[in-house]
């Protein structure tokens, strides 16, 4: 299995702290949020030549930031013309069993271990205790499998919220590249790789693996980065 931290996007909404660096490198305490990523699957006992981070704008920042280590990197072009369907397309040239990670994620270490001890060869954490948003990307399942994933389902039809960390196998993973490439090759640039997820639901089995509570935040804006802050103290400990 490998580490893939997807880190293409631009983080509009953390400018100007993202005018000169991609979101993954923006500073949560004393260091950068990608490296706190990293630091979580390390002690989950991956190598760093196991680890790959998929960059699109400003990546030179991120390998700046690891040079020196055995960490690699997967280059988006289409990091603005497309959303990250594309860079989770990009992933099928590693050829392995994936642990994806978004890079905008700030989590208690403990969800890695979590997700990687589940009997399931694919599944997501679900966070079932949080308050859903309408920026939550919402989750029902049914007996424990994901039958839909995305932002449009009522808030109260919902049983949680993906929180951006998936493990991803075998066959269910090859589908979930095939659905890839043909909703790219009709046009559907813009969406979610959760919506590959949804569309393949009918047909996989995706398991939902509950977080317990561990505390997590998705840095989008500024709120979303003073949360991180408040929560580190805790998380970190």
């Amino acid at each position: 299995m490998k580490v893939v931290i997807l880190a293409a996007g631009v983080g509009s909404r953390l400018r100007p702290e993202t005018d000169d660096k991609p979101k993954a490198m923006i500073r949560v305490e004393d260091q950068p949020l990608v490296q706190y990523q990293v630091d979580s699957v390390r002690k989950a006992g991956f190598k760093d030549e196991d680890i790959y981070v998929l960059g699109g704008y400003k990546m030179e920042r991120i390998q700046e930031h690891f040079a020196g280590t055995n960490i690699q990197f997967i280059y988006n072009p289409y990091y603005e013309s497309m959303n990250n369907i594309y860079s989770f397309l990009l992933t099928k040239e590693i050829g392995d069993d994936l642990l994806l990670i978004n890079s905008d994620d700030f989590f208690d270490e403990r969800l890695i271990p979590l997700i990687l001890a589940d009997s399931a060869s694919t599944s997501i954490l679900v966070d079932t205790h949080k308050e859903l948003t309408e920026e939550s990307m919402r989750v029902k399942l049914d007996r424990d499998c994901v039958i839909q994933i995305n932002k449009k389902m009522g808030l109260t039809e919902a049983d949680g919220e993906y929180i951006g960390i998936s493990k991803l196998a075998g066959a269910e993973l090859e589908a979930m590249y095939r659905k890839a490439a043909a909703m790219i090759d009709n046009g559907d640039t813009k969406a979610w790789y959760e919506n590959v997820y949804e569309a393949c639901a009918s047909d996989l089995e995706i398991v939902g693996v509950d977080t317990k509570g561990y505390a997590w935040v998705e840095i989008d804006d500024f709120n979303d980065l003073e949360t991180a802050k408040k929560l580190a103290a805790s998380v970190l400990s």
